[in-house]
């Protein structure tokens, strides 16, 4: 179809030769807003599944208090919570990754070791059970000094909402992306029409009906959009590969990982392949709209 002869010399208007630039730059910013987008969503994912299911009760260190003492306040907390029916595991996280845990926040040559850092419990609530996380927390508070408990949910949830939000607006910015596309090939398409009027007039004198002359537009568009949306494309992929790379050597820990799942990549890839077809379609039915006003 792209190599169909065309009877209208389209390649050489001013306003069809940007066209592969516009489409360039819109499927640029299109492939980098929808990494976005999808980054946010499988961190959401992965963060609302880390969090589901678990509570964390935390037990801060007295003065003056031995390790023997703490360690026996720990050993009452799991107890606690190991006699809370909808409670499947509690076990105490060791010192050790907990002050590895402030590593990134306050350095590696902080004397973490010397803080007096609290001592945590992982708890795993069972799988479709209802717990009593506020008669834990209260019985908790009542029964090891110093003891407390979070309950992840309510955190959790404005995450989430937070990180929707933010794919929200990176799909109203695709959608006018989208937008600005089409106003373009509009604009170039009927410009296209205006200086070859002659020309089609003609074509329709010997025969040439709508259908034929919207075809060596859209030809024409649809070309000059898989030209301009595949050269977007590749620049905005080798960005994202770039920012991974810069990541990947951050050495931070607190970076979220720069990763897409395997369904991701062909969502990422289609987008040239978007843009092109609805360049086609917008020139196409830019000018059977025209040329069914012409006399």
């Amino acid at each position: 179809m792209l190599l169909r002869r065309s009877d209208l010399p389209l390649s050489n208007d001013p306003a069809v030769r940007i066209l592969p630039w516009v489409v360039g730059l819109m499927v640029y910013l299109a492939t980098l807003i929808l990494a976005v987008a999808l980054l946010v969503s499988t961190l959401a994912a992965d963060w609302s599944a880390g969090l589901t299911g678990t509570v964390t009760i935390h037990i801060a260190a007295i003065d003056d208090e031995t390790d023997a003492e703490l360690d026996r306040r720990v050993d009452e907390a799991i107890r606690i919570a190991l006699k809370t029916p909808g409670i499947d595991s509690a076990r105490a996280v060791p010192a050790e990754q907990v002050a590895a845990l402030l590593v990134p926040w306050l350095g590696e040559e902080a004397p973490v070791a010397g803080l007096p850092l609290p001592r945590i419990v992982d708890v795993q609530l069972a799988r479709d059970a209802s717990p009593d996380i506020a008669g834990l927390k209260a019985r908790l508070e009542a029964a090891v000094p110093g003891a407390g408990l979070d309950d992840h949910q309510l955190w959790r949830d404005r995450l989430v909402d937070f990180l929707f939000a933010i794919e929200i607006v990176a799909g109203v910015m695709v959608v006018l992306i989208g937008a600005t596309t089409v106003t373009v090939v509009i604009f170039a398409t009927r410009s296209g029409l205006a200086v070859h009027n002659e020309v089609i007039e003609v074509l329709h004198l010997i025969g040439a009906r709508d259908e034929y002359v919207a075809h060596q537009f859209q030809s024409n568009a649809l070309k000059l959009g898989l030209k301009g949306g595949i050269a977007g494309s590749a620049a905005g992929l080798l960005t994202l590969f770039a920012i991974r790379y810069t990541a990947a050597n951050l050495d931070i820990e607190l970076f979220p990982a720069f990763l897409f799942d395997v369904w991701q990549w062909p969502a990422l890839i289609s987008v040239p392949l978007v843009a092109a077809l609805i360049v086609r379609i917008s020139a196409r039915y830019t000018v059977l709209r025209a040329l069914r006003r012409m006399p």
